[in-house]
């Protein structure tokens, strides 16, 4: 039997074996780069042990500088799949591999894992670019729900620019935060951030309850994203206009495409091969019109209508802005409760009725259903 079938099948029963077991592994089942590679293909068929998890972290933060051949990324990727398996699906791809379970790190953990994200910012030569964004993404979702230091917060709120992961581990926070409540009400105007205000005012709220946003800042992000996807959509057209005087002028010393006809056997060139912008239009919390006199696959606003509907339905937004600020808050259910009335109407229901399930908040529900 050939050596690579023979050791499939041993891992293959070993796995199957664990599985049906539910073992309880040691603590010091990987202390070692050696002891990870033994058990890496077993690791999320055991019960989770904390202690093994730290030690995993802990091993690949001891290992991430040194000049070792190791692969950081494997490290990285089933230190996610153990802490995941006790509770979720063993999909490598499942949408449920990525939701947290219900544990609490100790806070030596907590500290551990907060490190390793950082360093996939300041320390990320040892890897490649394609494994960097990969590395940050993993580390990010040992984050979620996680409450850290102080200063561990000061250092999230003083990089959100540096990546929008570590702007979300700031907006999306588990748990009060001064440190972070003072940061928002210093960065509420930044215009980086309009397209997050819920999540902003969301912070102001858990200090000021009875806090509400003003129309006035609502118009000014409007017409921001406006000025800003008029000129996205300005540069996007220059750069096809270019791409067709090129074709026009330099077809001939134009790179083509390149096509395999397996029926002849032969290679042929087809269209010329040149790189198509990509338009990227700001996200908008509200229904936006579409300008139909434009040529089909490009898809944009059209601005004077979405000028029109925003500015005749500014009271709702506002309403609905306040809905998800308030859900967004770290206040309780109750407190919730009584500020979210008053934000409902017929035209905030839809907005209501999902941040009541989102909230599971039943008592609202039930408010709602008294209204109808």
């Amino acid at each position: 039997m050939c050596k690579k079938i023979n050791r499939q099948r041993k891992i293959e029963l070993q796995r199957a074996i664990l599985e049906l077991e539910k073992s309880y592994p040691e603590d010091d089942l990987v202390l070692s780069y050696s002891d990870f590679l033994k058990t890496r293909d077993f690791l999320v068929y055991y019960q989770f042990n904390p202690a093994v998890f730290e030690n995993l972290i802990r091993l690949t933060l001891d290992l991430w500088n040194t000049g070792r051949r190791i692969n950081r990324l494997s490290l990285l990727l089933k230190s996610k799949q153990y802490l995941h398996a006790s509770q979720q699906s063993k999909e490598k791809d499942s949408y449920s591999s990525y939701i947290r379970p219900g544990i609490k790190h100790p806070s030596k953990t907590k500290k551990l894992l907060f490190n390793l994200f950082r360093k996939t910012f300041e320390k990320s030569s040892c890897l490649s670019n394609k494994q960097v964004e990969e590395a940050r993404k993993i580390c990010n979702s040992l984050l979620i729900n996680l409450a850290l230091t102080s200063k561990e917060e000061e250092w999230l709120c003083s990089n959100i620019h540096v990546s929008e992961l570590i702007l979300n581990r700031v907006l999306r926070y588990p748990v009060k935060s001064e440190i972070i409540s003072n940061w928002a009400k210093n960065n509420f105007h930044n215009t980086l951030l309009i397209n997050r205000r819920a999540e902003l005012i969301s912070w102001i709220i858990d200090q000021e309850p009875s806090y509400e946003i003003d129309r006035q800042t609502l118009i000014d992000d409007f017409e921001l994203l406006n000025q800003i996807d008029v000129q996205t959509v300005q540069n996007y057209d220059d750069e096809i206009a270019a791409n067709k005087i090129l074709v026009r002028e330099l077809s001939e010393y134009l790179p083509r495409k390149i096509h395999y006809d397996p029926i002849t056997g032969e290679n042929f060139k087809e269209e010329i091969d040149l790189s198509v912008p990509e338009l990227k239009l700001s996200r908008r919390h509200y229904s936006v019109t579409i300008d139909m006199n434009r040529e089909f696959p490009t898809i944009i606003p059209d601005f004077e209508k979405l000028r029109e509907n925003f500015y005749a339905n500014l009271p709702a937004y506002q309403k609905m802005t306040m809905i998800w600020g308030i859900a967004y808050s770290r206040l309780g259910n109750e407190v919730k409760y009584s500020l979210l009335k008053k934000y409902y109407s017929d035209e905030t229901y839809y907005s209501m009725y999902k941040v009541c399930k989102k909230t599971k908040n039943i008592e609202l529900l039930k408010w709602v259903l008294e209204q109808q």
